[in-house]
């Protein structure tokens, strides 16, 4: 059965659909003598697809989700270092403060996807800076009292032996 026979594809007038348009509508032509003043011509359409203001916008650009992992693996990182080296684990720390913080403004923007891995970071940043800020606390005082009960003549491992032994009680 060809496609002219389908009776679906025939218009209301009974004739086959065509692909040209009918005269109504196209613009009707100035008479002879009157031609129209500058301005008066239709515009042209533009490119199928494109709206008005649509230029060479590239491609879309790729989220910056790398604040975010970065917070995310200092602040991890900050927590034992927090415990075991605290200046480090502070410093650690700090920084995976400041980089959730502005990855986390970056995702609010919609500049970024990794909201949730930037607020993480920035979490277990502050936890691993407050760690190692209660071990700084409690070591540097025992130290310092341990390093002048000794004298100057006391070694490093000497005053870190007496750190250790105040602690423990």
């Amino acid at each position: 059965m060809s496609q002219d026979s389908d009776p679906r594809n025939r218009r209301p007038d009974g004739q086959p659909p065509s692909l040209h348009k009918g005269p109504e509508q196209y613009p009707q032509a100035p008479m002879p003598g009157q031609y129209p003043q500058s301005g008066e011509y239709p515009s042209a359409p533009g490119p199928v697809g494109y709206g008005p203001g649509s230029g060479q916008g590239g491609p879309p650009q790729k989220p910056k989700n790398g604040l975010g992992v970065a917070a995310l693996v200092l602040g991890i990182l900050s927590i034992p270092l927090g415990f075991f080296f605290f200046p480090v684990g502070i410093l650690i720390g700090l920084l995976a403060v400041i980089l959730g913080a502005v990855g986390y403004g970056r995702a609010r923007k919609g500049r970024a996807t990794n909201g949730g891995l930037a607020l993480t970071g920035l979490i277990t940043g502050i936890i691993g800076m407050v760690i190692g800020i209660l071990i700084a606390a409690v070591y540097v005082p025992a130290y310092l009292d341990c390093a002048d009960r000794l004298g100057s003549d006391a070694t490093v491992s000497e005053i870190t032996n007496c750190t250790a032994d105040e602690l423990a009680n």
